[in-house]
């Protein structure tokens, strides 16, 4: 099974439990009205059609036109900058909504005690649910060589959904063991306001990540993973060893699309030419590792 199709296998699966993951989510909401809940069923929803779109986009990446020669492979970190961002403003759009309830009631004594009816099984079920198409995503990530950085947008979603489920379950568990009339009575009033804050803070730091990581590839930068690179320079090493010291090597990805630029530099002509030589050789095996990869001499 070649690269894209191991992907989009994932991209089925992810699709699939998020969109089921979303619609109980906003059933259980309607039921409570728990604002924290709303945040977790509407981030599945997101991540259930963002799983789509990036399934459209592995299928296409790959494909050349006359106006993108190399492929369509920047459409890969684009997906992943998009999905980060819609995570980031979501996250503080949770935020922002609670506030006016907190508001209402420390400033002006106005509100209701939360409602929790069946949060504690659904949040279990969710938890262990999006734990494990975390554990499932990270596994296809590995049989990619780490190499889609779709998969990886999608498993840290698949994280942080798991850590709304599983906090929101933990809250409402320790709210029981809050007496209303004691010092602590207001959180039954608020909580959800700070439960929602605590998640947002939790989860800030993989959306960023991703993020950062993303507008990189897009940018055409240098490879940033470490394993990645490390494999490339392993098979190069064999050929290049010798000549190290006149040579340059740079490597760009962009989605799974990898460049390996190397410049050569006073380099005596008849090692250029055994270089040239054994090009197809070295080629075919990084292809064993990364499917689509280039490699481009510079003199």
């Amino acid at each position: 099974m070649n690269h894209k199709k191991i992907e989009r296998k994932s991209l089925i699966v992810s699709s699939i439990v998020n969109g089921l993951s979303g619609t109980a989510g906003l059933a259980v909401y309607i039921m409570t009205g728990l604002n924290a809940l709303l945040l977790d069923g509407v981030f599945s929803l997101i991540a259930f059609v963002s799983s789509m779109v990036a399934f459209y986009i592995s299928k296409n990446s790959h494909r050349k036109t006359t106006t993108f020669p190399q492929g369509l492979y920047f459409l890969e970190p684009l997906y992943a900058i998009m999905k980060s961002l819609a995570t980031l403003l979501l996250l503080l759009f949770a935020v922002l909504e609670t506030s006016a309830t907190a508001f209402a009631y420390f400033v002006n004594g106005i509100g209701h005690t939360m409602t929790t009816g069946p949060v504690v099984p659904y949040t279990i079920t969710m938890f262990l649910v999006c734990m494990g198409l975390y554990f499932y995503n990270r596994h296809m990530s590995a049989r990619l060589n780490h190499m889609s950085i779709i998969i990886q947008a999608e498993s840290k979603g698949n994280l942080v959904d798991g850590l709304i489920s599983g906090a929101i379950g933990l809250a409402v568990i320790l709210l029981h063991f809050i007496p209303i009339s004691g010092p602590l009575g207001f959180l039954h009033y608020t909580g959800d306001f700070f439960l929602t804050v605590v998640l947002a803070l939790i989860s800030f730091k993989e959306p960023w990540d991703g993020l950062v990581i993303s507008f990189k590839e897009l940018a055409n930068g240098t490879i940033q993973a470490p394993e990645i690179h490390d494999s490339i320079y392993q098979i190069l090493e064999t050929y290049l060893d010798d000549h190290t010291g006149n040579i340059e090597i740079h490597i760009f990805k962009q989605g799974m699309n990898i460049r390996v630029k190397i410049n050569l530099h006073n380099v005596q002509h008849e090692i250029v030419r055994k270089l040239l030589e054994d090009k197809q050789q070295m080629l075919y095996l990084l292809k064993k590792k990364h499917e689509y990869i280039s490699v481009e001499y510079a003199l």
